[in-house]
């Protein structure tokens, strides 16, 4: 089940202005307001979703309505979608430390990864009020990437957005591929790549919408034989690949998009700087999310020993990046 729904038309939500991101604010956006901007959104299905966690004992058992709403309105308030989406979800997070622990960003490997690579939240959404992920190289020298780390920070990106503006139409991912080199992949991590696919595609509490790669070249092919093991078909379709800026002007605008690629936005290391001073600001926020994790000695099992939650077994026989 791929939870991003593609082709349904966003109704709730669209219309609302919200600077939050774009404000870097810290306070949290709360239930009720949740319910103004998303007249879909019925508080029973909510109350629904709080009773059917107190059944699942693994589950964290303190989890916000806040959370439960991001969870209901990225599967489009499918009430099976959203519960499966939430055990991924958790139990993703508490069985991949290197992706989702010790989430503070004075950290010494998080500096490191601040340093050698560019993240933004881009303070200005697209036309259909999607909000913007932006990613590349700062650094191209490929001993000083680590992947796990890479997707740490990237991870702290979305959860800063979802804490303090909860729900929007949809998310945009806009990566930018210069610098990468062969070496970048030989430091992937077949498992870490198998779990953040996972997480991606079912766990992560967005409406995904896009992932647009900027300055694409001959590795690409390589890229994709690496990651396709891992893809879903829908979530292949999203993806957009440009050796030009002009299909990124009809998709995105240039009010949405950094200077240095004829936005008008500030640059990408000043928008850089402003995000890394917001993960500091957030530092108790990011502190308080490790508590809600599994207790996996909770869980309920078959008389097989066997629980609903299995990850994928995939075959990497034919893998090759030579």
């Amino acid at each position: 089940m791929f939870k991003s729904n593609l082709g349904v038309v966003d109704k709730d939500c669209a219309n609302l202005a919200n600077n939050s991101v774009a404000d870097m604010k810290v306070e949290p956006i709360t239930a009720e307001e949740e319910y103004m901007k998303n007249p879909d959104l019925k508080k029973e299905e909510i109350a629904e979703l709080k009773k059917w966690m107190k059944t699942q004992p693994h589950l964290p058992q303190n989890v916000t309505d806040e959370q439960l709403i991001l969870f209901h309105h990225s599967c489009y308030y499918d009430m099976d979608a959203t519960k499966a989406c939430i055990e991924v979800y958790y139990t993703t997070r508490t069985n991949t430390p290197e992706f989702f622990g010790n989430r503070d960003i004075l950290r010494p490997e998080l500096q490191h990864a601040l340093k050698v690579l560019h993240y933004n939240c881009l303070p200005v959404k697209d036309p259909n009020g999607y909000q913007i992920i932006y990613h590349k190289l700062q650094q191209f020298e490929a001993g000083k990437y680590t992947f796990n780390d890479g997707v740490k920070v990237l991870s702290m990106a979305i959860d800063a957005c979802l804490s303090v503006e909860g729900t929007v139409p949809g998310y945009i991912f806009l990566f930018d591929m210069k610098g990468v080199r062969l070496g970048h992949l030989t430091r992937l991590s077949i498992s870490s790549l198998r779990k953040f696919f996972l997480y991606l595609q079912e766990g992560m509490p967005v409406r995904l919408k896009a992932i647009h790669v900027l300055n694409t070249h001959s590795l690409i092919d390589k890229i994709l034989m690496l990651v396709r093991p891992f893809m879903k078909k829908e979530l292949m379709k999203m993806i957009h690949f440009h050796t030009d800026l002009q299909p990124v002007y009809e998709a995105l605008s240039t009010k949405c998009l950094q200077k240095e690629y004829g936005g008008e936005l500030e640059s990408i290391d000043e928008l850089h700087e402003k995000f890394e001073s917001w993960m500091k600001s957030l530092r108790p926020y990011f502190k308080d999310e490790e508590k809600f994790r599994n207790d996996e000695k909770k869980r309920i099992t078959d008389k097989k020993g066997k629980h609903a939650y299995q990850e994928q077994d995939l075959s990497l026989q034919n893998l090759c990046i030579d």
